[in-house]
């Protein structure tokens, strides 16, 4: 009778041992101590993507990925050899099309009641997705890092190539424009040439600070809706110097309704101003430019037009390739071939697009097609112009009942800057220059004797200007100097943070000598 109720519980013990085996939620299986399959649930069989029947009498390393099975390998003897009981780890299954699939594996020795092992058993969970989540953050993280990283080097380089820019342009301009030291014609052609080659230069670092900033993701776009009538009025007023000198007509005919779409302000005039530059370059004496836009619902299409010698049809496809110049580079007119690039990633960014039409011989035409935006005047936000920038001339001084001296510390850690603005300051002999030569050396000194503006390079030796800024600001009688930026860093966040923190002013290098003589002015 014992021996029938103890095989009774041994058949119910079997049972419920194989209905847990079965419908486990994980896979579960047997392995002999050589690695072969004895025994799998169906859990197992579906995460290898294999029949059940055809795993049995398999090694595991015939399933396992390669990279893998070594490590699988270690362990398992690691167990034999009496160093542990249990193992983990995450591993690969091949499944038989070639797709692989993670798994969290723990594997437990099982011993007889002599203790001699028997064989393993193995819980197996699929992971695939938690792995695949997990390397999507690795792999955002890394992207992250690197545009940051990137962001860091175009600031960087922008300050260090504008360095040299603005010593060129600034004593080129201290030139033309000190009325003690008048230059004579051939002196004022030779002092033109220099600015005009420097202008370039800085043209093209812009262009391509612009382009890579666009392929690092990091030019930020703010999506409004927009009056833009205004934004084509802006962009013509910009060129229209070019277009009288190059003895053109430019025309802006007045629309009959106001046209609004979704766009950046200050990236849309940027995609104009870049157009009608390229239309006035390419185009035949006494001819023509036009700005146009009219509302073709859902969209608004802004077109430039030219009476050009056009683009020839092999060159069309070409277009908006970077650095490619289409033959122009042989005809002596400047440019970058970086432009009309831009020009389409801006739009794409827009959610726009770019359309060209040419004729050889008798011109072309570039559409930008942009969301239209349907709005009632009273909801458009009120624009914050930027003002235009006209060819620097020195302000009148100030009267001479203005005598009081006054002083200027300024933190610079480069001597040919520090000289540009000791001869821009000899035109305004009521000012004072004061030199700190890194950001501790400005510390002590507006400290010691506080300056009546301080002049921050935002990257000093030791520090930036910001640092230096909110240093001084936990001064009572440092806190409300008036400060301003001057420095080669024209990245959007950096400009953002400088007149966050209080500073009146962001002067880029290289330095536009009237822009600074007006500060001192209303300092």
């Amino acid at each position: 009778h014992s021996l029938v109720h103890t095989a009774d519980s041994l058949r119910a013990n079997e049972q419920q041992y194989r209905h847990f085996f079965e419908t486990a939620g994980v896979g579960l299986s047997r392995v002999s101590l050589n690695g072969r399959l004895l025994d799998v649930n169906q859990r197992f069989a579906d995460i290898v993507g294999r029949p059940r029947d055809s795993l049995l009498g398999l090694n595991f390393t015939d399933i396992t990925h390669a990279d893998d099975a070594t490590m699988n390998w270690a362990l398992l003897e690691s167990s034999l050899q009496g160093h542990r009981d249990r193992y983990t780890l995450d591993k690969r299954y091949v499944r038989p099309d070639g797709s692989v699939i993670w798994v969290a594996l723990t594997a437990v020795l099982v011993r007889d009641a002599q203790n001699q092992p028997l064989h393993f058993v193995s819980v197996v969970e699929d992971i695939s997705e938690r792995r695949r989540y997990e390397e999507a953050m690795t792999s955002a993280k890394a992207a992250e890092r690197a545009s940051k990283a990137k962001t860091e080097f175009l600031s960087r380089m922008s300050h260090e190539l504008r360095t040299p820019l603005n010593a060129m342009l600034g004593f080129a301009q201290l030139l033309r424009v000190d009325p003690r030291a008048p230059l004579s014609d051939g002196q004022l052609q030779k002092v033109e040439h220099i600015e005009h080659a420097g202008a370039h230069l800085l043209a093209m670092l812009t262009d391509v600070l612009d382009l890579s900033r666009i392929e690092a993701g990091s030019l930020p776009l703010s999506l409004d809706p927009i009056e833009v009538t205004a934004i084509m009025q802006e962009a013509a007023s910009m060129v229209k110097n070019q277009a009288l000198e190059a003895g053109l007509q430019l025309k802006v005919p007045p629309s009959q309704e106001a046209l609004h779409a979704h766009a950046d302000p200050v990236r849309l005039r940027q995609i104009l101003v870049n157009l009608l530059t390229n239309a006035i370059k390419y185009n035949r004496p006494q001819g023509r430019v036009m700005l146009e836009a009219m509302a073709v619902p859902p969209h608004l299409v802004i077109t430039v037009s030219d009476t050009g010698k056009g683009i020839s049809p092999e060159h069309l496809p070409h277009l908006f390739e970077p650095f490619n110049r289409l033959g122009a580079e042989r005809t002596g007119i400047e440019g970058t071939g970086i432009g009309l690039v831009i020009v389409k990633r801006l739009v794409d960014l827009m959610h726009g697009r770019v359309e060209v039409s040419s004729n050889l011989g008798s011109g072309s035409s570039f559409r930008v097609w942009l969301p239209l935006a349907r709005v009632s005047t009273s909801s458009l936000p009120t624009p914050a112009h930027t003002p235009l920038s006209e060819r620097p001339h020195a302000p009148e001084a100030p009267s001479a009942s203005s005598t009081a001296q006054m002083t200027v510390l300024y933190a610079e850690d480069n001597a040919i800057n520090v000289e540009l603005v000791r001869q821009v300051l000899r035109m305004r002999p009521q000012w004072h220059l004061q030199v700190a030569e890194n950001g501790a050396q400005a510390i002590e000194q507006a400290l010691a004797q506080p300056p009546d503006l301080l002049l921050l390079d935002m990257h000093l030796g030791d520090m930036n200007g910001t640092d230096v800024s909110d240093a001084l600001r936990q001064h009572a009688h440092t806190a409300h100097i008036p400060r301003v930026a001057l420095s080669a860093d024209v990245m959007p966040d950096q400009v953002n943070l400088a007149k966050s923190r209080g500073f009146l002013e962001y002067l880029n290098k290289p330095l536009q000598v009237a822009q600074l003589l007006k500060v001192l002015d209303r300092c």
